[in-house]
């Protein structure tokens, strides 16, 4: 994964890796690391190697969000972006712009949702994903818990 770090700070090899669907695996980690932590009370040395999973996968999310953001929106002009006009973006609203833009699969972790002609279920290992498209405040709440996993301010405690 640090190989994709490296690559993604480009912002044209963001838009490779983010066309491919890395995203997909990417959010798998961190969603399948902030499931396991609300679910589950664990000791801090059983934290210790999903977390480090967790925050390079977030990192790696970052630098994508960074090189989406400065690939597609340099004049600022989208939902979460025209607040800025002329400003620095915050990584955070980088993070949540490009996780409202690029659908990804969602790990579905309850019962599968109403089928319909939008709804596009894979399995994989008998594990159900689900395509995600996600609003707004979605978006910028998982960017929330993105950034602090690649701050390293993500505390896990019981």
């Amino acid at each position: 994964m640090e190989e994709i770090l490296i690559f993604a700070k480009d912002k044209l090899h963001a838009k490779l890796f983010l066309q491919m669907g890395i995203l997909d695996s990417l959010m798998y980690i961190i969603n399948n690391f902030l499931h396991l932590y609300s679910v589950n009370a664990f000791d801090t040395f059983e934290m210790a190697t999903p977390l480090a999973h967790a925050k390079l996968a977030a990192t790696c999310c970052q630098a994508l969000g960074k090189g989406h953001c400065a690939l597609f929106h340099t004049d600022g002009d989208l939902e979460l972006m025209s607040l800025y006009n002329r400003a620095t973006v915050p990584i955070e609203r980088q993070i949540a712009q490009m996780l409202h833009e690029v659908l990804f699969h969602r790990f579905v972790t309850g019962p599968l949702p109403p089928i319909n002609e939008e709804t596009l279920v894979r399995y994989v290992d008998d594990k159900a994903f689900v395509l995600a498209k996600l609003t707004l405040l979605e978006s910028e709440e998982l960017a929330r818990s993105v950034k602090s996993l690649a701050d390293g301010t993500f505390h896990c405690t019981t």
